[in-house]
């Protein structure tokens, strides 16, 4: 009854009310906080071969479609599966998944996917742990940038002083280099490298990086971004950004294993707030609001940012296949 296949340059017109359905969807359904892009740019981005897309027909239609990419060398990227209706919604979604493990099968020798499965797509675990996907349950935490009670609060939290040899500065470009290597430090043994292979070397940790700094993942906050130094050298960060319409971002915390266990990241964490209320309460940005995803395995990452302010808002599953085998 359905059939998959890869996008087709006859499909280009009729197709576009299949993903133009999605993207008056994506805000409140899948929970992006980034506009996708619009749909000539979409499939400008195919024709390049910086996107791949599958196309769920019913009688030579389009009703459905899978996005991803394959443009990292040790990732695919699983954006989005989405479908018209949910008449047979499982059939659906299976004959799009199993089209993209086929199309992906020779690329998967060398590199896992990556699944983020947000909003509605949190129901679909299920039905891809019968491919093997494997997931890491984050939780999206959020700071309530006018709540004028939790701002007060927040005022009064007292962290313990920096240690001596211990200074919290703007980020700046002269360390970057050096936060390549503490960044790979930090995240080397994390879950994220499950689902984000970059962290596993010093190459991915600096493409990371280069995207944070470079505003490719919203635009970047240097002066609100943190660097923690012990002796002049670095040890720690913390950055920020603004990904969505008025949401501001913490993409990136950690401290290198040697200089944990001081709260170092609360007080990194807390300054970072410090910074962004100023910006927000000076006109300068607007925002609703300050989120960051969390592992919630890792409780003290949790604790860091409730005892900020931080409120857990909702949970995903982040999917993740590893390479395959065969």
């Amino acid at each position: 009854m359905y059939q998959a296949q890869v996008l087709e340059e006859k499909y280009f017109k009729i197709f576009g009310g299949v993903y133009n359905d999605f993207r008056k969807r994506c805000r409140i359904e899948y929970k992006f906080e980034l506009e996708p892009l619009e749909y000539n740019d979409f499939i400008e981005y195919f024709a390049k071969g910086l996107l791949n897309c599958i196309l769920l027909l019913e009688d030579e239609v389009p009703t459905g479609f899978l996005a991803y990419s394959t443009a990292l060398e040790d990732a695919i990227e699983l954006y989005v599966i989405h479908c018209l209706g949910n008449e047979n919604i499982s059939e659906k979604r299976n004959c799009l998944i199993q089209k993209f493990l086929e199309a992906t099968a020779q690329k998967r020798k060398t590199a896992l996917v990556s699944y983020p499965m947000l909003g509605v797509q949190s129901t679909f675990k299920d039905m891809v742990a019968k491919y093997g996907f494997k997931f890491i349950d984050l939780a999206v935490t959020v700071f309530n940038i006018n709540d004028k009670k939790l701002l007060k609060e927040f005022n009064e939290i007292k962290f313990t002083d920096l240690p001596i040899g211990y200074k919290i500065t703007p980020y700046r470009e002269i360390y970057f280099e050096e936060l390549v290597s503490v960044v790979f430090e930090a995240f080397k043994n994390s879950s994220d490298i499950n689902f984000d292979p970059r962290f596993k070397t010093l190459e991915g940790v600096r493409d990371i990086l280069e995207k944070i700094t470079n505003s490719i993942y919203g635009k970047f906050l240097p002066n609100c971004s943190k660097v923690l130094l012990a002796e002049s050298r670095v040890a720690g960060f913390a950055f920020a950004n603004i990904t969505g319409d008025y949401i501001g971002n913490i993409p990136l915390v950690g401290i290198v294993p040697e200089h944990r266990g001081l709260n170092l990241s609360e007080v990194m964490l807390k300054s970072v707030v410090e910074d962004i209320v100023k910006l927000n309460k000076s006109g300068f940005i607007r925002l609703k609001e300050i989120n960051a995803s969390v592992d919630t395995a890792n409780e003290s990452a949790v604790r860091m940012y409730t005892q900020t302010g931080f409120k857990e808002d909702y949970t995903y599953p982040q999917g993740y296949l590893p390479k395959s085998e065969d």
